[in-house]
């Protein structure tokens, strides 16, 4: 008898457990005949009134993991993930809702392809519309340049994001909120990188699957409905939400490309964004931050901390 697969799916909660629990609820509808299922729901120091919520869980299978501070993305998924040797891990964003077989067809699809380590479905609005599902590397020629001209130069490399596809196509980097893991690559790269607060984890992890020598896909058949800042939506949040992603951003950019280019980033991005301060669309600030090098310890996590 063939031993079916083991999936540990990790669903990250943060002040939003009404969405926890019907993303959980999708995933418990998903065919577990064709694979083990272990689900880990891990809460990132919620307020306590949303945290209760999560207490009708424990009469599931669902196991309960709470942190007494907010660990970040990266650092919430790893406290899910890191006693399990699964065959696969599923990191998915609690304010995603699993298409019945989606599940079964990641897991297919790693399974007949030896070569992939990392993998995730077409995401869906909650129309139903196509969203954005995979993404390029950042780079200076993708920054300068464009995506749509280097799509008409290199169309094999640069894949159309708006495309509908019907088969699985090999891309640079899939969306964050699903993203589907061989365990044995998981474990050897050790994870993610908890030095992510928030944003850019999911570059960094697929652009260390790709120089350990492995590949990345989209997989079409698996259909997930992605809601989208389910723990993000107060406005007062944003502007420190937008100054985060410059953090994760040139962190990703230090880590992986050369001084010299991580110079040059600076520049062009602080130039797009004191003209877009001109137009009044940003904040001077944010351009000046950008232009310091967005340092890491100006980072949220750092703030909760000075407030705890």
């Amino acid at each position: 008898m063939v031993q079916k697969p083991s999936i540990n799916v990790v669903v990250l909660n943060y002040n939003s457990a009404d969405h926890t629990l019907s993303c959980v609820e999708y995933i418990y509808r998903q065919n577990t005949d064709l694979f083990h299922l272990d689900l880990i729901v891990v809460d990132n120091n919620s307020a306590s009134s949303d945290r209760d919520k999560l207490a009708v869980l424990t009469a599931s299978n669902t196991k309960l993991i709470y942190s007494d501070i907010n660990l970040g993305f990266s650092g919430g998924m790893m406290l899910g993930a890191k006693d399990s040797k699964a065959d696969y891990y599923f990191l998915l964003n609690n304010d995603c809702e699993l298409q019945v077989g989606s599940l079964a067809a990641l897991c297919d699809f790693m399974e007949s392809h030896p070569s992939a380590a990392l993998c995730s479905g077409s995401m869906l609005d909650n129309n139903g519309n196509p969203r954005t599902s995979f993404n390029y590397f950042p780079s200076l020629t993708l920054t300068i340049l464009g995506s749509s001209l280097l799509r008409m130069l290199y169309p094999m490399r640069y894949p159309d994001r708006r495309r509908l596809y019907a088969r699985p196509v090999p891309v640079d980097v899939v969306t964050g909120a699903a993203m589907f893991i061989r365990g044995t690559v998981f474990r050897e790269l050790n994870g993610l990188d908890t030095g992510y607060f928030l944003y850019c984890e999911e570059e960094d992890f697929a652009m260390r699957v790709r120089k350990a020598g492995w590949k990345t896909y989209h997989v079409p058949q698996a259909k997930i409905m992605h809601i989208g800042g389910a723990s993000s939506k107060d406005p007062a949040v944003r502007p420190a939400l937008k100054q985060e992603y410059y953090i994760s951003l040139f962190r990703y950019l230090r880590i992986h490309c050369s001084y010299i280019s991580v110079l040059i980033f600076r520049l062009v991005y602080a130039l797009r964004l004191l003209r877009r301060a001109i137009t009044g669309k940003a904040r001077y600030e944010l351009a000046l931050f950008v232009l310091s090098g967005a340092p890491e310890k100006e980072s949220l996590r750092y703030k909760q901390t000075e407030r705890n």
